[in-house]
C-alpha cells in the first residue's frame, strides 16, 4: 500500500459558509475578557496548519489604524468566531429581556430595563467596562441577544425574523431594488454615512469585495475629519441600502441659478441643498443645505442634484 499524505483528502475540515473567505462573521478578541463586545470582521483565510482550527481575518472597525486607515490581518481561533446573524424584524423588548446593543461599532450584551415614552429603550449593559452603565438607545440599534451553541442559535431564530428583509423588499419597492442592485469589484459608487434624512451625505468609494448577505467591502477616497484633514483610505463593510452608482456625469452649467437644487461637496461627501444667493463674482453661491445650515460654496464644488430612484437616476423636480 501506498503511504497516506500527511494531510489526506478525508481530514481536511470542510469549513460551513460562515467560515468561507469573505464571510463577514462576529469576534469576540480573547485579549479582552469575556465581558468585552463581538466585533464585526471578514474572513480572509483558514490558516496554517490546518489543524490549528485558527482563521485570518480582517476587522470592520477594530485595530484600524487612525492615521494610515489601514486594518492588518488577525488570527483568532474557531471558538472565538461566530456567524453575523441576519437582519431581523425590529421589535417591542419586555422589561428584563436580554439584548445586544449595537454601540462604538460593536454588539454589546446588556438588558432591557425599561420602554420610555419616546419609543425608545433603557439599557444596562452588563460590562464592568462600559460607563455609563444605562443609556437609552432606539430599537434599531437593539437585537434579542442569542448564543451560538454547536452550530445553531439559542434560542433560535424564527422564520418570520429571518424573512423580514423578503417582507420589506415586497412592501417597499425602492428598497427592494436598492437591495438587489450587484456591484463589481473597483466600481465606483457613492455610499452613505449612518444618518437619515436631512443628515444624509454620499461619500465617494470602491467596492472592494463582496462580503455576503447583500454587504460589500468598500474603500472610501475622499473622507475627511472635522478639521478637514484626510483621514486616509479605509474600508468598511456596508450593505446596499447604504451604496449607490456614483451619478452619471452631465453638463455643469456655466453659473447655477436661485433655486437650483444641488449636492455640495464638503468634508469629502456630497450634501444635497439648493442656491439661494447668486454671489456678484458669479463663481460663488450661498447654498441652503438639507442640514437647514447656510454655507458658501465655489462653482467648482457643486454638481447638478439627481435622486437615485427605484435604479435610476433621475432629476429632482424644480422647487416652487
Amino acid at each position: 500500500m501506498s503511504k497516506r499524505s500527511k494531510y489526506d483528502l478525508d481530514s481536511i475540515p470542510q469549513d460551513p459558509p460562515y467560515l468561507q473567505p469573505g464571510a463577514l462573521v462576529e469576534i469576540q478578541p480573547p485579549e479582552f475578557g469575556y465581558e468585552s463586545p463581538w466585533h464585526t470582521a471578514t474572513i480572509v483565510q483558514r490558516a496554517t496548519p490546518i489543524s490549528s482550527n485558527r482563521f485570518v481575518v480582517r476587522f470592520t472597525h477594530l485595530f484600524q489604524d487612525e492615521k494610515t486607515g489601514n486594518r492588518p490581518l488577525r488570527m483568532i481561533s474557531l471558538g472565538d468566531i461566530r456567524p453575523h446573524p441576519p437582519p431581523q424584524r425590529p421589535r417591542k423588548f419586555e422589561n428584563g429581556d436580554h439584548a445586544d446593543v449595537y454601540h462604538q461599532h460593536s454588539w454589546w450584551e446588556g438588558v432591557i430595563v425599561q420602554e420610555l415614552k419616546n419609543g425608545n429603550y433603557l439599557f444596562r449593559f452588563n460590562s464592568d467596562n462600559q460607563w455609563p452603565k444605562f443609556v437609552e438607545f432606539g430599537v434599531n440599534q437593539l437585537r434579542l441577544h442569542r448564543t451560538w451553541i454547536n452550530g445553531q442559535w439559542i434560542p433560535p431564530l424564527e422564520a418570520s425574523e429571518i424573512a423580514v428583509e423578503e417582507v420589506q423588499r415586497e412592501e417597499e419597492p425602492t428598497k427592494k431594488t436598492m437591495e438587489m442592485e450587484e456591484y463589481n469589484e473597483r466600481a465606483l459608487v457613492e455610499v452613505a454615512n449612518d444618518e437619515d434624512g436631512s443628515n444624509r451625505a454620499w461619500y465617494p468609494a470602491i467596492i472592494v469585495t463582496a462580503v455576503g448577505n447583500k454587504r460589500y467591502l468598500i474603500q472610501y477616497t475622499t473622507m475627511r475629519t472635522d478639521d478637514n484633514s484626510n483621514i486616509g483610505f479605509f474600508g468598511k463593510v456596508r450593505d446596499t441600502l447604504h451604496i449607490r452608482p456614483r451619478p452619471p456625469d452631465i453638463a455643469v452649467p456655466d453659473q447655477f441659478v436661485m433655486l437650483e437644487q444641488v449636492d455640495a461637496f464638503y468634508k469629502g461627501g456630497w450634501w444635497k441643498g439648493v442656491i439661494i444667493k447668486v454671489l456678484s463674482d458669479d463663481s460663488k453661491y450661498h447654498v441652503y443645505l438639507a442640514t437647514h445650515e447656510e454655507m458658501e460654496f465655489k462653482h467648482s464644488e457643486l454638481r447638478l442634484h439627481q435622486d437615485w430612484i427605484d435604479g435610476k437616476w433621475t432629476k429632482p423636480s424644480p422647487v416652487i
